[in-house]
């Protein structure tokens, strides 16, 4: 029944078994029933309940019908309810031989109709009204009235109940409405909730929940639950270069190929399809039998994702990264499985060569490290145990000591160390890289000051720079202040960064470059040899001295072909009249060749470990011709290779 756009009129069923007391009914509810002390009250209690449901004069109007039993009556309420012309009251005789009595008839009708109003009509004085209404609930549409009735009073009661009625289902209507706004907002929002926007796929608390339901269902079946992760490599660059409807087109593409890819021919879905992050997606597969069955689906995901994609009249190649977990095996409920498949993604990201990574216990061991580590690395910042270590570096024409680098060592009280492998990223990552870069700047400086006190110091001292210092507009101000306090001439200092640094945007790095060699700074070049841009940077930028890439060096004595690039690079800082430095060397054979193909200078294990400051001074003591020592370069490198 549509209550929302239906107008009912006020239809009373009259039941009894006496025809005379029938004729009274349709009398007093007929249109002309005027009795002669009818008064405007009643006419005005009767617009204002039924509106334009009453005549011309005002009064109410009826659309009586009636039967004579209750089985009868049953039936006429049935097929009011199946045409939409509910009855608002029907007034029940209690006594209606030789068939059902009224009570009966009500509850029957009770059930075909809750909310029509019953009136229990009886000649007697019981039953009360209120066990009338625990008979046939609910108490508040069950009535009693007892005859002989006037004919007014009947009116009065009909025109009452009718309005009570019509209120009753305008305020079911409303409820009804409001129900249903209801349901729709908490679709949307469940939608909104659940799902992703852009390419209307299960979102990450959605997947988790899907997750969930997969562990359960598998505890009773055979295979794993597998949880792939894929992240799209560069796919902000995707946004600046083409725009963010581009790439907002790229997500649906491949939330739409995914997701073709995991249905079979009938449309039926193998798997949940669903984006776990701004370019992550997820794959939730279940039963899968075996690890090969495991590696077969992830290759799957990723050339599915890497086929090319046709976006705005161009070709797509995507490069992604994947991480591999599955329940039972890593994890027993859904959270544990997907937080592996996460730590799998990224040991994929920082990988250059392996684009999938299948979760494995080492990997929650080094997570565990890393956490661990992050708390240690601040509070051995604030205790000074991280300090500069200095590696010699040596002249190949005279064999002068001609500069030191200074290395980032961390010694813990108990006279363990951390690897700078694991802390100088570590601290990239937490952001406090610049803090690490001060204190070694200034336990360089300080160390400086030390010596100078001992005798004629004039080795300068480099700082290798990280990406994120050369994004700090207050380093020049910084490295200033530190020298000041220190007394530190400025020619004693020299800058260090790594070529794949430098080349990651020239456009920040030469301002800053530039200022730092106006204020007298000497520009060093690291692991030069392994960039992929144009050689042109080095014509553009003030820099004094090229280091080769150690990786060069190690291959020395396999392969010619690192000699030729070798002689290539020192014949390219001698054009440009740049010091070259090789480093990294670590055997008498590699010093050979390096000085014969006139590298100016050397370090490695095979001159000297990196040592603390204390015991550079004995070491130079003991090294030949340090009386002669030429006014070098001395290099602060927190380079994670030496």
């Amino acid at each position: 029944m549509d209550a929302n756009n239906t107008v009912f009129p006020n239809r009373v069923l009259v039941v009894d078994d006496d025809s005379l007391l029938i004729n009274e009914y349709l009398r007093c509810l007929g249109e002309d029933f005027e009795p002669d002390y009818a008064t405007a009250t009643m006419t005005d209690l009767e617009s204002v309940l039924f509106g334009e449901e009453n005549n011309e004069n005002g009064a109410a109007k009826f659309d009586v019908h009636s039967r004579n039993q209750g089985e009868a009556a049953v039936e006429a309420v049935k097929a009011a309810i199946a045409s939409n012309s509910p009855y608002a009251i029907v007034f029940l005789d209690i006594r209606m031989p030789p068939g059902m009595d009224g009570i009966e008839a009500a509850k029957q009708i009770r059930l075909v109709d809750p909310n029509v109003n019953i009136v229990i009509v009886t000649g007697s004085v019981s039953p009360a009204p209120e066990n009338i209404g625990k008979q046939i609930p609910p108490a508040d549409k069950v009535f009693f009235f007892q005859k002989p009735f006037h004919a007014m009073e009947c009116r009065q009661l009909a025109a009452a109940l009718c309005g009570k009625w019509h209120a009753d289902m305008a305020l079911r209507s409303a409820n009804e409405d409001l129900e249903r706004r209801v349901e729709e907002r908490t679709a949307a929002l469940q939608k909104l909730a659940y799902f992703d926007v852009v390419t209307r796929l299960p979102n990450q608390l959605l997947l988790l929940e899907e997750l969930k339901a997969l562990i359960e269902k598998a505890e009773d079946t055979e295979g794993d639950t597998v949880v792939v992760l894929i992240d799209i490599d560069r796919f902000s660059f995707i946004n600046e270069t083409l725009g963010y409807d581009a790439g907002t087109e790229l997500l649906r593409s491949i939330a739409n190929r995914l997701s073709r890819t995991f249905c079979d021919e009938m449309g039926q879905r193998m798997a949940v399809v669903g984006r776990f992050g701004a370019d992550e997606f997820a794959i939730l597969v279940p039963g899968i039998a075996n690890d090969s069955e495991i590696r077969k689906l992830a290759e799957l995901v990723r050339d599915t994702v890497e086929a090319p994609f046709l976006i705005n009249g161009r070709d797509l190649f995507l490069k992604v990264s994947i991480g591999v977990s599955w329940h039972p095996v890593h994890g027993r409920d859904a959270k544990s499985v997907f937080r592996c498949a996460e730590a799998g993604l990224h040991r994929s990201m920082r990988s250059l060569n392996n684009s999938i990574t299948y979760y494995h216990s080492e990997m929650r061991y080094r997570a565990r490290y890393k956490f661990d580590l992050e708390a240690e690395l601040r509070e051995a910042i604030e205790t000074g145990d991280i300090r500069a270590h200095y590696q010699p570096q040596q002249c190949t024409v005279s064999g002068e000591l001609a500069g030191l680098e200074a290395l980032a060592r961390w010694t813990r009280p108990d006279g363990s160390t951390v690897p700078p492998s694991d802390f100088i990223p570590l601290s990239e990552e937490m952001g406090i890289s610049d803090v690490i870069f001060e204190s070694i700047m200034r336990s360089v400086c300080a160390d400086i000051s030390s010596w100078r006190e001992q005798g004629d110091w004039k080795i300068p001292v480099s700082v290798n720079l990280s990406a994120h210092q050369l994004r700090n507009r207050d380093l020049v101000s910084l490295i200033k202040g530190i020298l000041k306090s220190e007394k530190i001439d400025k020619k004693l200092i020299n800058l260090e960064l790594t070529e794949t640094v430098l080349l990651e945007d020239l456009t920040i790095a030469q301002p800053v470059l530039n200022d730092l060699a106006a204020y007298g700074f000497g520009i060093h070049i690291d692991d030069f040899g392994t960039g992929y841009s144009s050689l042109s940077y080095l014509a553009q930028l003030p820099v004094q001295t090229i280091k080769i890439d150690q990786a060069f060096i190690a291959q020395l004595s396999e392969s010619d072909v690192n000699s030729r690039v070798i002689e290539a690079i020192v014949a390219l800082g001698k054009a440009m009249k740049l010091e070259v430095v090789a480093e990294g060397v670590e055997t008498d054979q590699q010093y050979a060749i390096v000085r014969r193909l006139s590298c100016d200078l050397v370090q490695g294990y095979f001159i000297a470990r990196p040592m603390p400051a204390d015991q550079l001074l004995t070491w130079i003591e003991g090294h030949e011709d340090t009386q002669c020592i030429k006014k070098k370069s001395v290099v602060v490198d927190m380079d994670t290779q030496r």
